[in-house]
């Protein structure tokens, strides 16, 4: 007997009482995809609710033995009895509709490509039933849609539905709306006989000016979060970091409360948390490709990652450990290194651990940067480059040239990046390689997601539909768009970089200058050189973050903000080591200590 056997025989009566609380459950099993039947999920619900409610007794009943404070056990039986209650909201609302959430927004990246594409496929006089279930063999591009459509191709091939009829259960088994209104309209259209090539064409241009509208309104959303968590960094940092170097500085005036575990969980914990939500909330709302580059972050983890552990273990923690201590002995070319680079520039000796984390950000992010630079280019040029080809060849098929000898023709023209690619194909055509294998080889070397989308529907357009211009132009109609649009999210997003950049030089230099305020008048060195040493590294590594946000919002992806962590980052260190001149410039207004 298998777990979930198990799961439905013996805890079904719990899921049949779930079913009963949430009777949408059916509906949203189906419209999520799940492989799993509803009344088996509720009896797996059932299960995991009475596993809680068991646990949060046991808890309870040991805390009776604990005989801790009275406001303490009140406050944990209170979470304890919460865990449950949590624990059914959540299987029972909110994780069906998650996931039926993911998987909407997954389908939607992919509908304006796959409406082009059957577009194109009816243009080119395709069956509009062939059409939709030649795109079951598409997953290489249209990876969530292509599942529809192989269901299609079952439900009509192998069980025998009317086509019409399987259409209207592939409309009522996805969450998307966008995806039921094309799937309905689309089987609506063929039922009355209507022009499916004319309401693919219209469709499909409401879809790509829809999204002109959606990145413009994301530009303005992602503003006003960037704006919010500015001020909130800058609140808590400066507020809090201000009250610090009161309280170790000037110990007449010391703040209660306020000590260095609090500081290090807000500097260290709460605002990396709080940047990593704002990286997850502008992903959310801002408009993707269905596929991405991952390779730009192996690299990241796979090497940069490791070198800032090594380098952060020798340039920063030896500057917190007691001199004999045995990292402090192991890494000491490191730290002689960074005492160098304080004393040559007359850095007061608390900002080492300081100069040594930007050192070791910079030094760490560098090799992904440049990978990010050249790979991540690359593919844009590639994009870039199959859209002119497209143009190119609509107008070369219209002399009357077969595609495959346009291709050969065009194959001596400079698309940039492309072009290599394009003689290779050419040079393929020319010894009588089908068009499919010569694309199959041919996405093994191009990874931009756009290039190859198009290219595949090139490559469909001439082996089914024959690459009549009328079938090309509209083709290249829809490339150019997609590049319309590339162009408009890069020119929307632009603008948000000011913000974290903003944000960040004011934090580290406004840090920078009232640590160097509060040296003058601090009665303890010690004391100061403390505080320097809890406050300045957070605020590197938070400066650093905020380089990493810059690049999300500007270019959609978190890659693209290494090299803007990284000149963050520099321009962190090179305020740091211009900290003697605003000590200078400050003792020179206050005239120094009295």
């Amino acid at each position: 007997m298998g777990f979930l056997d198990f799961v439905y025989k013996y805890f079904d009566w719990v899921g049949r009482g779930i079913l009963k609380t949430y009777p949408n459950i059916p509906e949203d099993i189906r419209s999520s995809g799940m492989r799993i039947h509803y009344e088996v999920y509720a009896a797996l619900a059932g299960f995991i609710f009475t596993i809680s409610i068991v646990g949060s007794i046991a808890f309870m009943i040991s805390l009776l033995f604990l005989r801790l404070y009275p406001l303490y056990t009140v406050l944990c039986s209170f979470i304890a009895t919460i865990i449950p209650v949590g624990v059914l909201v959540m299987m029972g609302l909110v994780l069906p509709k998650s996931i039926g959430a993911s998987r909407s927004a997954a389908l939607e990246q992919e509908i304006p490509y796959a409406v082009a594409y059957l577009s194109v496929m009816a243009t080119g006089g395709m069956s509009p039933y062939v059409a939709f279930e030649r795109l079951g063999f598409a997953g290489m591009i249209f990876d969530k849609i292509a599942r529809l459509a192989l269901r299609f191709t079952v439900m009509v091939r192998a069980i025998g539905w009317d086509p019409l009829t399987a259409f209207e259960d592939v409309a009522r088994r996805n969450p998307s709306a966008m995806l039921k209104d094309l799937v309905l309209g689309y089987a609506a259209t063929i039922k009355a006989g209507g022009d499916i090539a004319d309401y693919l064409n219209k469709k499909a241009r409401d879809l790509f000016s829809d999204l002109v509208t959606k990145i413009r309104a994301a530009g303005e959303r992602l503003a006003v979060i960037l704006e919010s968590y500015l001020a909130a960094a800058l609140l808590i940092l400066l507020a809090l970091n201000a009250m610090y170097l009161i309280n170790l500085s000037i110990g007449v005036v010391s703040i209660p409360g306020l000590g260095g575990t609090s500081l290090f969980l807000l500097s260290y914990l709460l605002l990396p948390f709080l940047s990593g939500a704002i990286i997850y909330l502008a992903d959310l709302i801002q408009y993707k490709e269905p596929w991405m580059e991952w390779s730009p972050y192996i690299i990241y983890f796979g090497v940069s990652f490791p070198i800032a552990f090594l380098l952060i273990l020798a340039m920063v923690v030896p500057f917190y450990m007691p001199r004999k201590h045995f990292l402090t002995l192991l890494f000491t070319p490191f730290t002689k290194t960074i005492e160098s680079i304080t004393g040559l520039f007359g850095v007061d000796s608390a900002y080492a651990s300081s100069i040594g984390l930007s050192i070791a950000l910079i030094l760490a992010t560098l090799p992904s940067a440049i990978y990010e630079h050249v790979i991540l280019g690359k593919q844009r040029k590639i994009a870039m480059g199959v859209t002119k080809f497209l143009r190119d060849l609509v107008e070369v098929r219209k002399t009357g040239l077969s595609p495959e000898r346009c291709i050969i023709t065009l194959s001596g023209r400079d698309y940039g990046v492309f072009t290599k690619y394009l003689k290779e194909v050419a040079g393929q055509l020319a010894i009588g390689l089908p068009l499919m294998k010569i694309y199959e080889k041919l996405i093994k070397k191009v990874k931009a997601w756009r290039a190859r989308a198009f290219l595949y529907i090139l490559t469909e357009a001439i082996e089914i539909g024959g690459g009549s211009p009328e079938t090309l132009e509209n083709m290249a109609w829809f490339a150019e768009v997609t590049e319309h649009l590339d162009r408009e999210k890069a020119a929307t997003m632009r603008t948000l970089l000011v913000i974290p950049y903003i944000g960040a030089i004011t934090l580290v230099s406004t840090i920078v200058l009232m640590s160097s305020f509060m040296a003058s008048l601090a009665y303890g060195i010690a004391a100061y050189r403390t505080a320097i040493m809890m406050i300045m590294p957070a605020t590197v590594l938070n400066v650093y973050l905020m380089g990493l946000i810059a690049g999300k919002t500007s270019t959609g992806t978190v890659a693209g903000g290494f090299k803007h962590a990284i000149t963050l980052t520099v321009i962190s260190l090179t305020t740091i080591i211009a900290s003697p001149l605003m000590s200078a410039l400050i003792l020179g207004i206050t005239g120094g200590p009295t």
